[in-house]
């Protein structure tokens, strides 16, 4: 069986996970940015794994989305998804099956892979930006189940769809739904002095980012972003506004000089450790 991973990642969490299953399956590794230039994407492998961060509790990075509406042939492929998380799964699997049912096909496994967290905007207790005992423990976890999904997908199974537990769901995905998106619809819509959707507000959250002093002008901001948003302009980063928020032009500055409003200020930056700056430029 002949196997095409594709990955998007903003911080290597996900390129390490897709470059692991590539390995084990002796599959072919594909960056999702560089295959999103064409107007639509083929393959000729037996099977198509779509490795991807978790947003939220049940969105996938639109990016995603959009390369689903752009890969042919899926209803005769064997397609599997495998959602990274630092907190909870979610749902994100299912909402990436729904985006391969409304393209004819079919989503025959998906899993969820626990990874440390590397959202820098959400409440403290729940990020560290280090490498630690309980982060090493995860990436030793991710080894263990890398045997299974390669078992699994290499059978074919199907049926099996990881997501959070169902309480923890129900608990948190309304907050995460409706307080989350007033919350958000709220601040952005007074801050651009419009009334817009969050579809229409998601790729314009870029105007949070800035530079401190700390900027040198680098430019590799805008070389690593995978969507190129980020254009230098007198020396300095200018944010173009269709922004997939992964964080990786803020984690990835080796000056630390570029903050989310003031949730990432002081706050130790991430990115994963066996994943190196060249890996991240090369999917681009």
């Amino acid at each position: 069986m002949t196997v095409d991973i594709y990955y998007f990642s903003g911080t290597g969490n996900s390129l390490a996970v897709a470059r692991d299953i590539a390995e084990k399956t002796r599959g072919k590794l594909i960056s999702i940015p560089s295959a999103m230039s064409k107007d639509r994407i083929e393959t000729d492998a037996d099977a198509v794994g779509v490795v991807f961060p978790v947003y939220g509790l049940a969105r996938i990075p639109s990016i995603v989305e959009r390369f689903v509406g752009k890969l042919d042939g899926v209803s005769s492929k064997y397609i599997f998804a495998v959602s990274t998380y630092g907190s909870l799964a979610g749902m994100a699997v299912k909402t990436f099956g729904k985006a391969v049912r409304f393209r004819s096909g079919k989503l025959s496994a998906g899993f969820a892979v626990h990874m440390p967290m590397n959202n820098i905007t959400i409440p403290g207790f729940m990020y560290s930006g280090t490498v630690g005992d309980k982060e090493q423990k995860l990436f030793i976890d991710w080894r263990k189940k890398l045997d299974f999904i390669f078992e699994y997908v290499s059978a074919r199974k199907e049926g099996r769809f990881e997501a959070s537990n169902r309480l923890l769901v129900s608990i948190f995905y309304p907050i995460d739904k409706y307080y989350g998106r007033w919350r958000i619809e709220r601040r952005y819509n007074k801050l651009l002095n419009s009334h817009l959707t969050m579809d229409e507000i998601r790729p314009l959250m870029d105007v949070s980012f800035h530079t401190d002093d700390k900027c040198d002008g680098c430019g590799l901001c805008s070389r690593i972003c995978p969507v190129n948003n980020i254009k230098m302009v007198d020396g300095a980063p200018s944010w173009q506004h269709h922004c997939e928020r992964c964080m990786a032009c803020l984690q990835w500055c080796p000056k630390e000089a570029i903050e989310f409003e003031k949730d990432s200020i002081g706050r130790k930056r991430y990115h994963h450790p066996g994943v190196e700056i060249s890996d991240m430029l090369l999917r681009n």
